[in-house]
């Protein structure tokens, strides 16, 4: 790709991103849209000042997700950088990266075809994961460049690599090896010998998971970060929504904006790629449908967003604009009702993109809001106003570990994973706040109706916000001894 051609992508990707900045600055001022991403921070902070691997300085533990993201954090804090600014800046990078990897899908197709790479830098998604603090970008990126690779048929070393990268981003992303393995053996389907050749750079994947599995045992004691095994016990109870229902949900987070006109080149790709035997479009194809599957059997949340599902909206995207630029040209030779019908699919499909563009302005400026006034807010009041010695029960652990130096015990069981057996039992959560000497309990009351019942409030935050929810805000209770919970 020519260099203009980059530099313009780069600049719709940084425009497209700052004005989701913008809104956010002038609905209430720039942060991060969800709790999660201050996490990062914190361990981003305590790894560059010298306190190891931990959310409380020096105590290991493993309640960051994504080591690769929270290392490439750490930077910011090791040059004396502003850490919005420096996570803006990440994430925009990686943004741009992801327009010019899926130009260059299109590009493969019809050099004509470029242009559709700036879907990418405008679908809401991924405009809200560019400037979300979290890892979500990386990932999409990471996904993007294991698509492009394995299209172009480069399944070397620089595959392999990514790949290997991919398990520091997000478990889940393993399952890449997948389509990468059908993607080996369909370019060297008749020579075993090149296939062990062309195999031997997977080494690394393997030996990425080891040394990643270690990392793990040795801050946390388990084989995966404590955020793993945390959020599927807090979100056990939907497991018992219908199988289908909740693997409906996660397909549907893609349909939420200019996805949703996709689904009919999504559908139509896949008779081609079933009609020409085209394996490698099939295990991709195998792919999203295992991780939507994957994430409604284990893990079936939708909330913001449905960031969990996010990388792998991208190959949805491709796939479906793959299809219906066929579709579109089948059409088109239509000289009446075809074309007629090719070109309002294609203008509606722009006009819901930008719709939903800014709509996801206003969601993310709203989502920003909501954390900094309930969590940050919450976070900079208790470090100003509560004992220096306090001991502070917590379910956002994000903004309150950040900017507090107090002692806290996570109700989520992220650095406390003790907690997760019985997470959602009141009774024996107040029981345990108990025997640690609890002082403060720091939550939504409506998140813990019995354990905040008859406690004494000491602060409570904006209301403002939380009113158009129909909920209380965050509350900061005094915690007694020796609680009943009937």
């Amino acid at each position: 790709m020519k260099p203009p051609k980059l530099l313009l992508l780069a600049v719709f990707a940084i425009l497209s991103s700052t004005i989701y900045l913008l809104a956010s600055a002038v609905v209430y001022r720039l942060g991060f849209p969800l709790d999660d991403a201050w996490i990062h921070q914190t361990y981003a902070r305590n790894f560059a000042y010298g306190e190891g691997w931990s959310f409380e300085a020096g105590e290991p533990s493993g309640g960051a997700t994504a080591p690769l993201w929270t290392f490439l954090l750490s930077f910011g804090y090791w040059l004396g950088l502003d850490p919005l600014f420096w996570t803006f800046l990440l994430g925009i990078v990686f943004f741009i990266l992801v327009g010019i990897l899926t130009s260059q899908v299109f590009q493969h197709i019809s050099l004509s075809m470029g242009w559709l790479g700036l879907f990418f830098l405008f679908e809401w998604h991924f405009v809200w994961a560019s400037v979300s603090g979290m890892e979500t970008i990386l990932a999409i990126f990471l996904v993007m460049a294991v698509y492009v690779l394995l299209q172009r048929g480069k399944i070397g070393w620089g595959l392999a690599a990514f790949l290997a990268a991919s398990v520091w981003i997000r478990p889940d992303l393993i399952s890449l090896s997948v389509p990468v393995l059908v993607g080996v053996l369909v370019n060297n389907r008749t020579d075993p010998q090149e296939i062990l050749k062309r195999g031997f750079p997977y080494i690394l994947v393997g030996i990425s998971i080891l040394a990643y599995c270690l990392f793990n045992l040795k801050v946390s004691e388990a084989l995966f970060p404590t955020t793993f095994y945390a959020k599927q016990a807090e979100y056990m109870e939907l497991r018992s929504l219908p199988l289908l229902y909740r693997i409906w949900q996660q397909f549907s987070i893609a349909l939420v904006g200019g996805g949703v006109l996709l689904i009919f080149g999504f559908i139509y790709q896949v008779f081609n790629f079933l009609k020409n035997k085209s394996w490698q479009g099939l295990a991709w194809i195998g792919w999203y449908l295992s991780i939507a599957t994957l994430y409604a059997m284990r893990l079936p949340v939708t909330y913001q967003h449905g960031r969990y599902m996010m990388p792998a909206l991208g190959v949805y995207y491709l796939i479906g604009l793959e299809g219906s630029i066929y579709l579109y040209r089948r059409l088109s030779q239509n000289r009446s009702i075809g074309r007629t019908i090719a070109r309002a699919g294609l203008l509606s499909w722009v006009v819901l993109v930008a719709a939903f563009w800014i709509l996801g302005a206003k969601a993310y400026a709203r989502d920003v809001q909501v954390i900094e006034t309930q969590m940050v807010e919450t976070a900079k009041w208790a470090e100003d106003h509560l004992p220096a010695n306090s001991r502070i029960a917590v379910h956002d652990i994000g903004a309150m570990g950040y900017f507090t130096n107090h002692n806290i015990i996570d109700l989520a069981g992220l650095i406390n994973p003790e907690v997760i057996p019985f997470l959602r039992d009141e009774s024996r959560l107040a029981e345990y706040l108990d025997q640690n000497d609890v002082d403060y309990l720091i939550c939504f009351p409506q998140w813990y109706p019995a354990l905040t019942r008859d406690l004494t409030v000491i602060h409570v935050a904006d209301s403002a916000v939380m009113q158009e929810f129909g909920e209380p805000p965050m509350t900061i209770f005094r915690w007694g001894l020796n609680r009943f919970i009937r």
